[in-house]
């Protein structure tokens, strides 16, 4: 038995590696669980256009929206681990376990990390009608007006949402939050007045910031954005330690082969660093990054527990 047992992990050993080497020998579908003309639409498109090139084999981005990213993820956990299924995850991908108890699906032990494609910076925006143009102005005029500044919340399980939230408690602001179905209706929002303060995806802002439409007061990461770098960070400014950005990441079903993550991930890593990918990563408002699949792992079981925490600490709920 010991004998069969040896010569059975042998085989499935070459098993395996001779699949990676033929892989991939048809087309790769990459889930995208939004709809078309997002950030995380669009930089699965720039990857997989390069990504493709890179294979030999065209790689189908396939929108799947629906159930706050719900939808496309149970998709490809539930797909066959063969290294033709994979998906764009966003920031969803870690918020649903906080905000959905029955979730059919895991973000670690359900998926196989593959690569961090891009960090997305959230953007602190205020009405040109708020009087404030920094972020220790905007903690003083809502102290001066209590209960009179609406948040815009692009969504009640978005991390954008949760950001705000965590700023309203930290520094002890009084905003009444309104949740909207999605960036852009919340957006309209906050041109037309009806709210006053956003915490968003700075591809869904920074086009109307440009165009003196909303004023920018600052950027949740930790560190300053390459997509506007003249903007502060809340943790430098007025509530130190504040450090929350969103991200897109590569990740495909638990069990795929090792081989074809590794050759994956080395082709991510190079994509995402080449002067070309950076630039139009920029142009639709995140910063291209990369990791090992070792270090996506570590990030995805942080990023989970942390807005888990956050919710905890806030009390968010999907009203």
């Amino acid at each position: 038995m010991k004998r069969f047992a040896i010569r059975f992990l042998i085989l499935m050993s070459c098993a395996t590696a001779a699949f990676a080497q033929a892989w991939p020998s048809k087309p790769i579908r990459m889930v995208v669980a939004f709809p078309p003309g997002g950030s995380t639409d669009l930089a699965a498109r720039a990857l997989g256009e390069k990504l493709a090139g890179a294979l030999g084999q065209p790689v189908i981005v396939d929108n799947k929206p629906g159930a706050s990213g719900n939808i496309g993820a149970e998709f490809v956990a539930r797909s066959a681990p063969d290294g033709y299924t994979l998906l764009m995850a966003a920031t969803s991908f870690a918020t649903s376990p906080a905000f959905f108890p029955k979730l059919a699906w895991d973000p670690v032990k359900d998926f196989a990390p593959v690569s961090l494609v891009a960090t997305v910076p959230i953007i602190v925006v205020v009405n040109p009608s708020v009087q404030a143009a920094t972020p220790a102005e905007l903690i003083a005029y809502s102290k001066a007006n209590p209960g009179k500044l609406n948040l815009a919340s692009p969504g009640a399980a978005t991390l954008t949402r949760l950001s705000g939230e965590m700023f309203k408690q930290t520094a002890g602001v009084d905003w009444v939050t309104v949740h909207y179905k999605g960036g852009p209706p919340a957006v309209q929002d906050m041109l037309a007045g009806n709210a006053h303060v956003m915490f968003a995806n700075i591809s869904d802002v920074i086009s109307h910031v440009k165009a003196g439409k909303l004023r920018a007061i600052a950027v949740t990461t930790a560190k300053r954005s390459a997509v506007a770098p003249e903007l502060p960070t809340l943790a430098e400014t007025a509530v130190p330690g504040f450090a929350v950005a969103t991200w897109q990441a590569v990740v495909a079903p638990a069990g795929t082969p090792r081989e074809v993550v590794q050759r994956l991930n080395a082709e991510i890593a190079r994509i995402v660093a080449t002067p070309e990918i950076k630039e139009r990563f920029l142009g639709f408002g995140t910063d291209a990054a990369g990791s090992t699949p070792e270090e996506l792992g570590r990030f995805l079981a942080s990023e989970v527990a942390m807005i888990g925490k956050i919710v905890r600490d806030t009390g968010a709920k999907i009203d």
